[in-house]
């Protein structure tokens, strides 16, 4: 299992807060961190390596 970090961003595209994440792969990571999506953007990265963005509900 990686270690993955969602960071939640604003509508000024600055974060504003960071959830940690463990998921097998980066498919559930993005998963995952689509809980989060409520109101907010959310980018998924594995350590240095941007995984996605999920735009806001």
């Amino acid at each position: 299992m990686a270690d993955y970090r969602a960071y939640l961003i604003d509508q000024n595209n600055r974060v504003i807060s960071r959830k940690d994440i463990v998921a097998p792969n980066d498919e559930a990571a993005l998963e995952a961190a689509g809980l989060y999506a409520d109101g907010f953007d959310v980018e998924v990265w594995d350590h240095a390596r941007k995984v996605g963005r999920l735009d806001k509900k």
